[in-house]
């Protein structure tokens, strides 16, 4: 087995922005960690030398129930399926832990920073801002998840950035289908793995789930400092270009940023525009009526 962990980024697009952005993931952590490229699609882009790459049949080979149940939007919805197939696949099988960082996400430093810290993070699951569905009930995706009977109740997280254990990613591949598991996969993922005994732990934030030594460290969440400010949340995008071309879009130095979208056509960037717009008036809103708004993670 490698003595190391290995962090696949991965991807269903390429481009020149893209592919820079990968580089310096690799330039700046590769003394870390081995740094694999994973295309999730059926043809490779021209000029694109992937590590893996994970077929939608490959993927459903091992999760064929998990695929149908998402349907077409199971890329949504299962979106752990691609780096769960990927960590079975060579030269990722070899490796004891398994980091999957999607092309969205990016460092606001020194990609060695960040992972100079975190390869030596204990856990079988690290994610971020994990908590119990108690914390946030009325949280979006929660509708139709279902785990077996007997089972404590479940966790949420957030995976843009996760890293896995090779026992969890085992049993995972192996287990997950056998029993009555289903519903958004930051659902099923923590709940699992946390039902199965394994240790679950946030990487940074200030969660439960979060050790104290790591309190406040790598990001900030919504739940943390609001959705304008955080470097960290499901949408609109933090910036439209990566740290590597602009590094002072991004304020807060040595943060997670997510998400990140290169290369989008203007209307698409104009519509999100108007979005972070729209977020900050319901943060003046709020402040003013003293309320708190539902926040997606």
């Amino acid at each position: 087995m490698a003595a190391r962990d290995c962090v696949l980024f991965v991807t269903h697009r390429w481009s020149p922005s893209i592919a820079a952005h990968y580089r310096r993931l690799q330039r700046q952590a590769g003394h870390l960690l081995d740094v694999l490229l994973v295309y999730q699609g059926e043809a490779v882009p021209a000029g694109m030398t992937p590590d893996i790459v994970v077929a939608g049949g490959e993927i459903a080979a091992i999760f064929p129930n998990r695929i149908a149940e998402g349907g077409s939007n199971w890329p949504f919805h299962s979106a752990d399926l691609v780096w769960m197939t990927a960590a079975g696949m060579a030269p990722a099988s070899s490796y004891e832990r398994v980091w999957a960082l999607e092309y969205d996400v990016d460092f606001s430093g020194d990609w060695a920073t960040f992972f100079g810290q975190a390869v030596n993070y204990d856990g079988d699951l690290l994610g971020v801002d994990l908590r119990p569905l108690s914390v946030t009930p009325g949280w979006w995706n929660a509708g139709g998840y279902r785990q077996p009977g007997g089972l404590p109740e479940p966790l949420i997280g957030f995976f843009p950035i996760v890293c896995a254990s090779r026992a969890l990613i085992k049993a995972y591949r192996s287990e997950l289908e056998r029993e009555d598991w289903g519903g958004h996969f930051e659902m099923v993922l923590p709940s699992f793995a946390a039902s199965r005994g394994f240790l679950v732990r946030e990487i940074g934030g200030d969660t439960d789930h979060t050790p104290c030594e790591r309190r406040g460290l790598h990001y900030t969440t919504p739940r943390m400092v609001g959705k304008v400010a955080a470097t960290f949340t499901f949408r609109p995008p933090r910036s439209f270009r990566y740290y590597v071309e602009a590094p002072g879009v991004f304020r807060q130095p040595d943060r997670l940023y997510h998400p990140v979208k290169s290369d989008l056509p203007l209307a698409t960037r104009l519509a999100f525009r108007w979005k972070h717009l729209g977020d900050r008036w319901v943060l003046v809103r709020n402040r003013l009526l003293r309320r708190d708004p539902p926040l997606r993670h």
